[in-house]
């Protein structure tokens, strides 16, 4: 009787620990790698679900082009901050949990691809403008999209751009 009791115990141990670990995520690494080189104007897109949390480290490395750097991030708001050659850029940005959401769901569009197996992403995306036009026009009040959370900023001109991050959904 007592082994039993304590196999079931370690039975019990053992599916609560592969329940939290699976809680953990990584950033989706199939479409961007730990450095990326970005040229025109890129839009790096960082997006989760609504009961994930997201911590994202990113570095911007511009490249030496006679002197003077030609790399300008250009956020949603209007800021825009000129990198300066010799430096390295780097910043955080962190996607809080909003709560828990009920249900299953599945967001994939441009720079966006959410879903419950899924929920954290970034993306690097060369083509600002389609992003940019698809954004204004979501309606962020419903479902799906009033369950996630999305932030993006512009690379304009050229630079190498380290992005590490990683998630905790529950």
């Amino acid at each position: 009787m007592k082994k039993l009791l304590l196999l079931l115990a370690l039975v019990v141990i053992v599916a609560s620990e592969i329940a939290v670990l699976s809680s953990f995520h990584t950033i989706n690494t199939n479409n961007i790698s730990t450095n990326n080189w970005t040229s025109g104007s890129t839009v790096v897109v960082i997006s989760k679900a609504d009961y994930a949390y997201l911590r994202v480290e990113i570095e911007i490395i511009p490249p030496v082009l006679m002197g003077q750097s030609q790399t300008v991030l250009i956020f949603p708001n209007g800021t825009q901050i000129e990198i300066p050659t010799v430096e390295h850029y780097t910043f955080s940005v962190i996607l809080p949990s909003n709560g828990f959401s009920p249900g299953s769901f599945g967001i994939q569009s441009e720079g966006i691809n959410i879903s419950d197996n899924h929920p954290i992403d970034v993306e690097l995306l060369s083509n600002s403008t389609v992003f940019q036009s698809l954004y204004s026009r979501i309606d962020w009040t419903v479902p799906p999209y009033s369950r996630i959370s999305v932030y993006w900023f512009l690379v304009q001109g050229n630079a190498l751009v380290n992005i590490q991050g990683y998630g905790v959904g529950l």
